[in-house]
């Protein structure tokens, strides 16, 4: 008999241990999560806009590509991407190009590499007026995750400035698009 009465003790005291150790818990904050927050992934159609609103009347491409023209003017497929804006102006005498692409899983750096190939045509093998040539220079490829744009945007208030100050000019003025993509990521 004296064995389940040492159990029954054992159990007490076992029992009592816990629930004191329970008492004496303090509350503590659930794990901090490592879970990384998600990239912003904001519509073509609202980046567009944003761009457009930077220049105002001074937005000059109008004119739409569709899938087939996007192809073979930057070599870019309808299966790598799964939505796409691309503009250019009416006359070609102007050069301004808005390129906006929402990429595929696993496209991002094609799209990239094609319209780096684009820019590097444009910039070195293409017959341009040498008004639009600072304006090609100061052209940017931007990549915001799946995103990846082309911008050759803006303008200049002295067109009659040396050449390296119509390059620095036109750098600013298509920053001004630059920024406005960077920031509907934010």
């Amino acid at each position: 008999m004296k064995k389940p009465r040492k159990l029954k003790i054992l159990f007490c005291v076992v029992a009592a241990v816990m629930a004191i150790t329970a008492c004496g818990k303090k509350n503590e904050e659930p794990p901090t999560s490592t879970v990384q927050e998600q990239a912003k992934e904001p519509a073509l159609s609202d980046i567009h806009e944003a761009v457009k609103a930077v220049y105002g009347e001074n937005y000059i491409p109008s004119e739409n590509l569709d899938a087939t023209a996007i192809q073979s003017v930057y070599g870019i497929s309808e299966d790598m991407y799964e939505e796409a804006i691309a503009e250019v102006p009416l006359m070609s005498v102007h050069v301004d190009t808005f390129l906006a692409f929402k990429a595929k899983e696993g496209q991002a750096d094609a799209i990239e590499e094609k319209l780096t190939e684009y820019r590097d045509y444009l910039i070195n093998d293409s017959m341009q007026y040498p008004m639009n040539v600072p304006k090609i220079n100061a052209s940017q490829i931007v990549r915001e995750g799946n995103y990846v744009f082309f911008i050759q945007l803006g303008m200049v208030e002295n067109d009659m400035a040396d050449e390296d100050e119509l390059l620095k000019q036109f750098q600013e003025s298509n920053q001004l698009a630059v920024d406005a993509v960077k920031k509907q990521f934010e």
